[in-house]
């Protein structure tokens, strides 16, 4: 989970539809909270919100210097209120000027290794 709060790693955000159409964004704001919970900030994300709305299916991609973890999880909901919230927003109103809608809340199930030769090795 470090490797997810390192400000320089590269975030991507996976979902899918009802439909099993599947949709990926970069998510700079993601966040883990404890080893088992990571948070992302909601900005511009329509399809991604719907996605995880109807079928609470996220993954997380990590990258960073040779590093790189999937992360598949659970999603657990919204919320624009406490303590994460208020931490969130105000860390990308200083930073970008961004305004947050929300703040998403992901159950972590898996993390597996996506280095070469390690063929998505299962870590927890």
């Amino acid at each position: 989970m470090e490797l997810v709060n390192a400000p320089d790693a590269t975030k991507v955000m996976g979902t899918v539809d009802k439909n099993g159409i599947p949709n990926v964004v970069p998510l700079g704001s993601i966040r883990a909270v404890s080893d088992d919970t990571i948070i992302f900030a909601e900005i511009f994300h329509i399809k991604t919100k719907e996605n995880l709305l109807a079928t609470k299916k996220a993954t997380v991609l990590v990258v960073k210097a040779g590093k790189a973890y999937q992360i598949k999880g659970t999603f657990a909901g919204y919320s624009s209120s406490g303590p994460a919230f208020e931490s969130m927003s105000k860390t990308l109103m200083e930073k970008f000027k961004l305004p947050i809608k929300s703040v998403g809340t992901v159950k972590v199930d898996a993390v597996y290794s996506c280095v070469s030769g390690e063929n998505s090795r299962k870590l927890a």
